[in-house]
This record gives C-alpha cells, sequence and structure tokens, in this order.
C-alpha cells in the first residue's frame, strides 16, 4: 500500500492518505479516530501528524465518504467503500514504482503506440458521427462524466473509469454499432489504460480539457471539428508515450 506523506500540497500524495485512511478503516473493521489513525500511521514509518489527520477526516465526511460514529470516530460509508475499490485498482500500477516499469518492459512501446494509432482512426469517425447523431441525453452523459473526472483530478486520482467511459459514450452516440464495438474492444486491454492514464499523469496534463474540447465540437454539432479534437487528443496521447519513454528507456 502506498505509504502517505506529509506534502499535504502534493495531489498524488492526498490521494495516498486517502487510500490510506479508507483502507485502514476497512482492515480494522471498526470506528477511527485522528488519534488512532496516526499511531497506526507513525508505525509504518510516517509523521503526519493527528491534526492533518483530523483535517483529512473531516473532508472525507463532508465528501461523503465517511460517517461519524458518536465520539469513537468514523466508519466507511458506501460511496467510500466504492472509491477504495477505485483507488485500489488505480494502484495497481504505480506511476512510478518498479511494478509500472516492469509492465512497461514487458510490453514494446510500439504495442501501445499501435493501438493507439487504431483508437486514433475509429474514435475520430466516432466523434464526427456522434456529432449528428448523438442525443440530448446522450451530451447531458458525457457532460456528467466530465464534471466527474474534473473532480477526480483535483483530488490527485486518476479518473480511469471516467477517460473509458467518456470514450465509450461517444461510441455508442455515434450510432454506428460496429464501430461502437470496436472502441469498447480496444479499450478492454486494462493495462494499456493504466499505463496511458499513469505516462500522462507524468508528462502530461489534459485529459480533462481534452475531453470538453471534444464534447464542445459534438455538442456544436460540428463534425469535422469534433473528428479533429479527437484525433489531437489521441495524437497528444501517443507524443506523451514516446516522451516518456525516452525519458525512461532512453536506450529502448
Amino acid at each position: 500500500m502506498p505509504i502517505a506523506t506529509s506534502n499535504a500540497k502534493d495531489g498524488l500524495a492526498d490521494s495516498r492518505l486517502t487510500y490510506w485512511i479508507l483502507t485502514s478503516l476497512k482492515s480494522d473493521g471498526q470506528p477511527l479516530g485522528a488519534g488512532s489513525l496516526s499511531y497506526i500511521l507513525r508505525k509504518s514509518g510516517s509523521s503526519l501528524s493527528a491534526p492533518t489527520i483530523g483535517r483529512k477526516l473531516r473532508d472525507l465526511e463532508e465528501r461523503g465518504l465517511l460517517e461519524k460514529v458518536g465520539v469513537d470516530g468514523r466508519i466507511l460509508t458506501g460511496e467510500g467503500q466504492d472509491l477504495l475499490v477505485r483507488l485500489e485498482r488505480e494502484y495497481r500500477i504505480e506511476i512510478s514504482g518498479e511494478k509500472f516499469l516492469d509492465l512497461l518492459k514487458r510490453n514494446s512501446r510500439k504495442d501501445i503506440v499501435d493501438q493507439l494509432v487504431a483508437r486514433k482512426t475509429i474514435e475520430g469517425e466516432t466523434a464526427s458521427l456522434a456529432a449528428t447523431a448523438i442525443s440530448t441525453k446522450g451530451i447531458a452523459h458525457l457532460e456528467a462524466i466530465i464534471e466527474q473526472q474534473r473532480q477526480l483530478v483535483s483530488t490527485g486520482e486518476a479518473g480511469i473509469d471516467e477517460d473509458l467511459k467518456f470514450h465509450v459514450g461517444i461510441g455508442e452516440g455515434s450510432g454506428n454499432s460496429v464501430l461502437a464495438a470496436m472502441v469498447r474492444l480496444l479499450r478492454s486491454d486494462g493495462w494499456i489504460n493504466h499505463v496511458i492514464v499513469a505516462i500522462r499523469a507524468k508528462v502530461g496534463t489534459r485529459f480533462v480539457i481534452d475531453h470538453e474540447e471534444i464534447l464542445k465540437a459534438i455538442r456544436s454539432r460540428r463534425p469535422n471539428q469534433a473528428r479533429e479534437a479527437m484525433e489531437s487528443h489521441i495524437h497528444r496521447l501517443i507524443s506523451d508515450v514516446d516522451r516518456y519513454w525516452e525519458q525512461v528507456f532512453p536506450n529502448g
């Protein structure tokens, strides 16, 4: 499990603290307060204080992730349990950890780029078709996904599920069931989704911005602009993969 750090301004550190608190509450099975959590954390080598943890507990409670039980402490809510599942999935590949590097070494840059090139062709077309075929309800669905992703990214989370839902939603909104199935198929390879998000977290920050530009063109019913926005988005992903590879594997 990632170790929580004392850099509260670091989005990744904040996400790790959230993950650690939720995991600790689930593991213990009973209400815990800031003092108990601080003691457990100190045993793992962290120097986070009880007041810092207390502030984080109040924040998580306000977000509906924890519920206060008398004076004894807090427990996970259903939403907190759902978030923990999401974070556990995201932390299976550490952005800067050995497991992530091992995964990259076992799968070449060409494997990743080849899939992105395929996505660029297919999803450029689905975005173009969606600009004329998608329903008002479909647009509202995409708007809700982007808003959820924006909130998650602001708290240091990757928003992998939201990225997948956004692109699949455009495929479904295209009105072409064959292309929609191809989008789902290309994005069913879970490890690539994690790798791309992890890479972009290191060298790029445009996920939400890109998605907003794509949706803007779709909402305006402009097929050519929607295609261009999608293709530019995926082209930037390819550039991010190349740049990251040159940094991490300069001879590979």
